[in-house]
């Protein structure tokens, strides 16, 4: 096996993060201060929902989420098991039971389809992914949702910048929950925002956040000497890690220009490669490829393949549902069982130019 030589993952780290970090070690804010306050603008206004806050992790925005969904003892939530298995921990952390919807054996995502059959009185919240930055079928999903009063929580972690029919993730279901740890689009090292809907909910989430106080509102004192009516978390990001994400909120643009458009370009140079099916797409969406996904029989064959030739590739997350922990969640699911067992993903970020995105082709196209 030769060197890695295009890794699946690499962190972008733009020019201008020295200076700014040491302005902010020695600023006398290391915690939640005003490189935090700025950072969460930047990504509201990226966004497009001012109702934005912004955590430590992206755990801890679904962790959130699931509260203000109402998530408790006893409760359900109708998810996946085709994701991180950050998105579903905090489910069993609540006391609630998760229920798994089949995917759509071609894109490896929930449907209204797939979720209708499995909403019952005890149905708090509905977990959507969207998968390696490719949209969810968003729209039938949030209706299906209103329709029942369940909040619908999109796990956006691979999905920062993505588009749903010309609006931005985050701008238009219930809740959505975004990653900026290491290796993810744009990073602060480790952290996470949560956007809302409603107002109530994004308030709510701002004390949920920080013990159950709503740091902004100091009343011109501490906010300790008010009553502070639930328990939250210790979840808020720190001026160390807003600093990292101010710097690289300046190149986002171009940044997720660079992660889609090499997944355009997979899509056209292996359309027609034989053994190779490809994820639908919908051309009004902007899918932000954090790696590029297809589908293929014999994928240990074709993982050793391309490490041979120094290309990194695989199964990001495997499923969830054969752990153990979810034991008492099992059910039959042969859409999930299918695209599990084909899926394969391969380099689509900023560091792979054109000219090895032909070589990765060809490498497949020579078969395994």
């Amino acid at each position: 096996m030769n060197a890695i030589r295009t890794p699946l993952f690499k962190v972008f780290q733009p020019p201008g993060v020295d200076a700014a970090m040491r302005e902010t070690l020695y600023s006398g804010f290391l915690a939640e201060g005003p490189k935090t306050a700025e950072f969460t603008r930047r990504v509201a206004e990226f966004i497009g929902n001012p109702r934005t806050v912004v955590v430590n992790s992206c755990t801890m925005a679904l962790t959130i989420a699931y509260r203000l969904a109402g998530v408790e003892p006893g409760s359900e939530v109708i998810s996946t098991p085709l994701t991180c298995v950050a998105s579903n921990q905090p489910i069993l952390q609540l006391g609630a039971t998760p229920v798994w919807a089949d995917v759509d054996p071609r894109t490896g995502m929930v449907t209204a389809e797939t979720i209708a059959p499995l909403v019952t009185p005890r149905t708090r919240a509905i977990l959507v992914l969207h998968k390696e930055g490719d949209p969810a079928r968003l729209g039938e999903i949030l209706a299906l949702g209103a329709r029942h009063g369940v909040k619908i929580i999109e796990d956006a972690a691979h999905a920062f910048g993505a588009e749903y029919q010309g609006t931005r993730i985050g701008a238009q279901g219930d809740f959505a929950c975004f990653s900026f740890q290491a290796i993810k689009h744009i990073t602060t090292g480790d952290g996470g925002a949560l956007t809302c809907r409603s107002e109530s909910d994004y308030l709510r989430g701002k004390r949920l956040k920080w013990f159950g106080v709503d740091r902004d509102d100091r009343q011109g004192g501490s906010p300790w000497e008010n009553d502070v009516p639930e328990w939250g978390f210790k979840g808020n990001l720190n001026d160390v890690a807003a600093t990292i994400g101010v710097e690289q909120m300046k190149h986002v643009d171009s940044v997720l220009a660079r992660f889609h458009a090499n997944g355009r370009r997979y899509s056209e140079l292996l359309k027609d490669v034989a053994g190779v099916s490809l994820i639908p797409r919908d051309p009004r969406d902007f899918e932000t490829c954090w790696a590029y996904c297809f589908l293929v029989e014999n994928r240990s064959g074709l993982i050793a393949k391309l490490a041979e030739h120094g290309v990194a590739s695989g199964q990001i997350h495997p499923r969830n549902d054969t752990y153990s922990m979810f034991a008492a969640s099992r059910r039959e699911l042969p859409g999930t069982d299918h695209f599990a067992a084909r899926e394969i993903c391969i380099p689509s970020g900023f560091w792979v130019e054109p000219e090895e995105q032909q070589r990765i082709v060809e490498i497949i196209r020579s078969g395994w």
